[in-house]
């Protein structure tokens, strides 16, 4: 999906003041995804990286845990929103001013490429290519993101009441694998999970979506301003989905693991959901 990356760069910048309070999915699915890079320690004890590159780093909220995982690491935190750069502690990272489609460091450099919820708002098969590249050999990626049915109640509803794409496109699973299999991965292994948040109304909904930076960056998307009486549709056609007083809005989280070739071998591709 074609995608303008200015516009998610000033919504982020513009958002990161706030970010850390508001984005609660986000710090919810870090905790989950530094779980499955203790996991990947805890299964090779060789895992001692010297370099872990967190690709769309946002305010550095990964790093602390990152830490009490490998102490002696050194973490490149990359992002393009320098407001976010901003706010990352030195004490624990090196800030990095760069795009995740473009890498600043050197062929064979980095241990473990790191990034939660951040590959949906980019170029899937770019962010593995440069990945791999910055990859030593044998070296690991560990990415979390949102995929494709994600927000499906918001989704369906504004289906109904025009064509235009109001909700971002988000990457379906499957796809993801073959991507990372296509840009020389192996080991590869993607899975999933729903996660609910639920909100009192849809202004909640929309407002916790814009706070934490969510727009959507569709290049054929509605640019005007939303309408009462569009506001007005959506309140009234997703109480359909309200229950104790509540509406929901549901996220497909996406979880990324795969290896790059120590040596020349066959690709091995797991999916699980």
């Amino acid at each position: 999906m074609p995608l303008e990356y200015e516009a998610i760069r000033k919504s982020f910048n513009a958002t990161a003041h706030q970010y850390e309070d508001n984005a609660i999915l986000q710090k919810e699915v870090l905790s989950r995804l530094l779980e499955r890079l203790s996991d990947e320690a805890l299964i090779d004890v060789n895992l001692k990286p010297q370099h872990i590159v967190d690709l769309a780093c946002g305010t550095g909220w990964a790093h602390k845990g990152i830490k009490q995982l490998f102490a002696d690491t050194k973490i490149s935190a990359l992002d393009f929103a320098q407001n976010m750069l901003n706010q990352v502690d030195k004490k624990l990272a090196t800030p990095v001013f760069a795009d995740a489609h473009d890498l600043p460091f050197a062929d064979n450099s980095a241990d473990v490429v790191f990034s939660n919820m951040a590959l949906h708002w980019c170029n899937e098969p770019d962010v593995f290519a440069e990945s791999r590249r910055v990859l030593k050999p044998g070296g690991l990626i560990v990415m979390s993101a949102l995929g494709e049915t994600s927000l499906y109640e918001l989704k369906g509803i504004l289906s109904e009441l025009d064509d235009k794409p109001r909700v971002h496109t988000f990457p379906a699973l499957h796809d993801l694998g073959d991507d990372l299999l296509k840009a020389g991965f192996e080991d590869v292994v993607v899975n999933a999970e729903v996660i609910t948040l639920t909100y009192k109304d849809v202004v909640s909904l929309m407002k916790d979506i814009k706070a934490s930076g969510g727009h959507n960056a569709d290049e054929k998307r509605s640019k005007g301003l939303t309408t009462r009486h569009w506001l007005k549709q959506t309140q009234a056609a997703y109480e359909d989905y309200r229950e104790d007083g509540r509406i929901p809005a549901s996220y497909e989280i996406v979880y990324l693991r795969a290896k790059k070739p120590s040596v020349k071998n066959g690709l091995n591709l797991t999916i699980k959901s």
